[in-house]
């Protein structure tokens, strides 16, 4: 394998082509309804093997319609699920989003994946990949408090590393991520999470601080691009012009496309735009697979949008 990836497993319920949230007691109607592979974690594993690279995948479901659900589309998408955990008796996750152009709520049940832990990672397993990748750090309390030891033994290993923490629904932005980092070569936060679990006040200080603890990390700032900071050096990097049609999962695939071209051994620029091409094409269709491309899409996107192109890896030259 090229990648194993250890994480959450739900399915996504998304309801598209509402005018607004609905008010409490208020009924409004969905003009698109898809059942589909949820989580960000399952979401990057799918979108990783689109791109050619060989991924695994260690997680945990209930022996349930859901969960066998969720275990097909894994296969289908060529991501190998022979350590996946099916849970007797125990129900696998939904969440349930109501997606807009620009944005999204949701409501997620979790189920099984919250007793997830170490004890179920089949670590002989992980370390015949020569890379591993973690989403929803804060999603996972069973995992939380071995992820350390995890990506400790992975670097050990001779691994490289990824992670994207996602959202903390307790508020509290805590929980041993910070003793993790050190273990980490690229982490992969959106704007709003760099803030919260930095406590800075700006992107720079978000930099500032996170960077003194992961090797390489890259905030996701949505339509505007990122900013990344690596050996000391930091740059700012803009999207890809687009209309969305659904933004779930667009992060996760900014993920796996800078991801595919690391493991590449691509240049940092590189990296960047598969990133935010991925990302880009990915929110054209609703669900966060469905709309992701192949490598060869990829290529021929850099082909349309040479002049984008041409000024993101711009910013990567010295003034």
């Amino acid at each position: 394998m090229h990648a194993v990836v250890v994480g959450e497993l739900n399915a996504d319920l998304i309801l598209s082509g509402l005018a607004a949230i609905p008010n409490y007691g208020e009924l409004q109607l969905a003009q698109g309804m898809r059942l589909t592979l949820g989580s960000s974690s399952a979401i990057f594993a799918c979108n990783l093997a689109r791109l050619g690279i060989s991924v695994g995948f260690v997680g945990k479901v209930g022996n349930d319609m859901v969960g066998s659900f969720l275990v097909e589309r894994l296969e289908s998408s060529g991501v190998d699920t022979s350590r996946i955990v099916r849970a007797e008796g125990a129900q696998t996750g939904i969440c349930v989003i109501l997606s807009f152009p620009q944005d999204y709520a949701m409501a997620s049940y979790p189920g099984v994946r919250e007793s997830f832990c170490l004890s179920d990672v089949d670590f002989d397993y992980v370390q015949s990949a020569k890379h591993m990748h973690m989403s929803s750090f804060y999603l996972q309390p069973g995992l939380r408090p071995g992820a350390a030891e995890l990506f400790r033994k992975a670097k050990a290993a001779g691994l490289t590393t990824s992670l994207d923490p996602d959202h903390d629904p307790s508020g509290k932005w805590d929980g041993g991520l910070r003793e993790l980092l050190p273990s980490v070569d690229v982490f992969l936060p959106n704007e709003q999470e760099a803030l919260k679990i930095s406590g800075a006040k700006d992107v720079d200080g978000a930099l500032d601080s996170l960077s003194r603890l992961a090797a390489s990390v890259v905030i996701k700032r949505g339509a505007a691009g990122i900013v990344t900071r690596s050996q000391g050096r930091t740059w700012a990097v803009p999207g890809f012009r687009i209309d969305p049609l659904d933004t779930t999962g667009a992060g996760d695939s900014f993920n796996a496309g800078f991801i595919s071209r690391f493991l590449n051994r691509d240049s940092l620029p590189q990296c960047v735009v598969w990133g935010n091409a991925c990302g880009a094409m990915s929110t054209l269709i609703l669900g966060g697979t469905e709309g992701f491309p192949t490598r060869r899409r990829v290529e021929e996107f850099f082909d349309e949008r040479a002049e984008e192109l041409g000024k993101m890896l711009g910013a990567f030259q010295p003034a």
